[in-house]
């Protein structure tokens, strides 16, 4: 078999590991509550990581469900950052849930994919999702539900912005993408897994992705974690990004 590249392997990873998750959902011995959230994340992360063994076995990789072996990924030219099940408080609840694979190459996104089962739609990095058109009426802003208060009423003060609360990285994100929204921001800290995929989907889509500061974003770092993200229409990034300052 002809080896895929790598945006078609993170594409059909994160559609299938999204299916398996719909059919997890709708098995009726899967357990419930907070077992069903636990079964999820465990059976999306073994997936991901059996196949990327399987398919890339030289490359390392960085998931949200895993033991991070911090010594091989960061002397690794390439690694694969996976949060198996975004959102996982939604699975089961919602459809704010969501799928990341991406593979850095020095630091830098090279290929991704973000799969939103519930909108029967993974983003992918190659080929591109179309720009987004630029909304008519006020501006609209998501933002994680656990900084509405913060991130969200300063928003809606400053920028005089509609702003939407909801879960789950990658369908905030992939929201901008798909022209629903404006923006999202979220000033505090999160982990690469958070934004890798979504960060370079949008990248891709041509938006405009940063962290809150403004400051590029890096992956495969020592401490996996990010100053927060923006992501926007390019027209919008300099006026969300002074705002945002304030609550960083």
């Amino acid at each position: 078999m002809a080896e895929i590249d790598d945006h078609a392997l993170a594409s059909r990873l994160a559609q299938e590991c999204g299916r398996r998750l719909l059919d997890l959902l709708h098995d009726p011995s899967a357990p419930q509550g907070w077992g069903l959230e636990e079964a999820g994340d465990r059976q999306a992360h073994e997936f991901l990581t059996r196949e990327l063994a399987r398919l890339r076995p030289g490359d390392a990789v960085l998931s949200e469900e895993g033991r991070d072996d911090r010594r091989r990924r960061l002397g690794a030219e390439r690694v694969w950052i996976l949060d198996p099940l975004d959102g996982s408080m939604n699975f089961g609840v919602s459809g704010a849930w969501a799928v990341h694979v991406a593979l850095c190459e020095r630091g830098v996104p090279a290929a991704a994919a973000v799969a939103v089962p519930a909108w029967r739609t993974t983003f992918v990095t190659d080929p591109p999702s179309e720009p987004t058109k630029c909304r008519v009426g006020r501006r609209r802003i998501v933002v994680a539900r656990s900084r509405g208060y913060s991130d969200g009423r300063m928003l809606a003060q400053r920028l005089d912005a509609e702003v939407v609360t909801m879960g789950s990285a990658g369908v905030k994100a992939m929201a901008v993408v798909r022209g629903e929204m404006d923006a999202y921001a979220h000033a505090g800290g999160l982990y690469e897994w958070d934004t890798c995929a979504p960060a370079a989907v949008a990248l891709a889509a041509g938006l405009h992705a940063s962290c809150a500061d403004g400051s590029p974003l890096r992956f495969n770092k020592p401490s996996p974690r990010t100053s927060g993200l923006v992501i926007c229409r390019p027209d919008f990034a300099d006026e969300l990004l002074e705002a945002v300052a304030l609550a960083v």
